[in-house]
């Protein structure tokens, strides 16, 4: 019984080992998205866009335009601006995947996480701030 107890016990030991071996972080995508320069450029990216949707807009209103062809290109263009948003997103998610990837491989970490989709992470396992940097190194142009 007692040799049991002690290879239980010792079985319990190398497994606690192997994962504190594990390195494991976490990165707020949101932020990353929010305050780094790649991020920034694709938001104001997006936002020129719609300003400059915006003003083709007005310009059919003061042209006089009947409400039903008005409505029409109104649509017209919420759907550009939905599909530039979609492409804008897309090729920032595949930098920002990239990134990560390459970020966890210098740093020889073995999982990366969305801080968003945890409940609780110790705050030195936060990484979120020198990604950032990392990746606005990388991209940030």
């Amino acid at each position: 019984m007692l040799k049991v107890f002690y290879s239980l016990l010792v079985g319990l030991f190398i497994f606690s080992v192997s994962l504190a071996a594990e390195k494991i972080v976490v990165i707020d995508v949101q932020e990353v998205v929010t305050n780094s320069k790649t991020g920034k450029a694709a938001q104001s990216e997006i936002e020129k866009v719609a300003k400059k949707l915006q003003m083709e807009i007005e310009n059919k209103q003061k042209a006089g335009a009947s409400q039903a062809n008005i409505q029409e290109f109104i649509q017209q263009k919420q759907q550009e601006l939905l599909k530039k948003r979609q492409e804008v997103a897309q090729q920032f998610m595949k930098r920002l995947q990239e990134a990560i990837k390459e970020y966890a491989l210098k740093n020889g970490y073995t999982l990366v996480l969305d801080k968003g989709s945890t409940i609780y992470t110790k705050p030195e396992l936060d990484k979120t701030q020198d990604f950032i940097k990392f990746f606005d190194k990388k991209y940030g142009k």
